[in-house]
């Protein structure tokens, strides 16, 4: 297995990946999400590869990609400025079900821990939602624990 950056070639690999974790969402919580064609559109995913806080990464298997992730460094907000450093935040993390639990994930997850550290993170940070239990014991596994709850009461 390879963990790389992606490159413009890696568009329709990471909609494909995107598109799944996407539909899942779509699925438990069709209420916060809606059925999109594309995640991102060609243009935004340049953008992303060109953003220099920005972290996108590929597993790649004989030649295939088999995983992705997204995050970026954010500069403290203007309320907490001065008193934290920069915070690297996972916008998504996916393995293909066929590549699941042969480390790929957690491949994915330090190489991210990496170069966040190297742009100047102190942690790394993201949400996951409830109904992903599978995804909330990946992360417990690689060391992340709760921080805060966001709870919810439709009304």
């Amino acid at each position: 297995m390879k963990i790389r950056v992606m490159t413009p070639q890696d568009y329709e690999a990471a909609d494909e990946r995107l598109r799944c974790l996407h539909s899942q969402h779509v699925a438990a919580r069709p209420d916060q999400y809606e059925k999109v064609e594309h995640v991102y559109s060609h243009d935004d995913f340049e953008a992303i590869l060109a953003c220099d806080p920005c972290i996108a990464l590929a597993a790649e298997e004989d030649g295939a990609v088999v995983g992705i992730c997204f995050a970026a460094v954010r500069e403290p907000d203007a309320q907490r400025a001065g008193r934290e450093d920069k915070v690297a935040y996972l916008e998504a993390l996916f393995v293909d079900e066929t590549a699941r639990r042969r480390g790929v994930g957690t491949a994915l997850y330090e190489e991210t821990l990496r170069r966040a550290k190297e742009q100047g993170a102190s942690r790394l940070e993201l949400m996951v939602w409830e109904f992903n239990q599978s995804a909330r014991a990946f992360y417990e596994t690689v060391g992340m624990r709760t921080q805060r709850l966001i709870l919810e009461q439709p009304i």
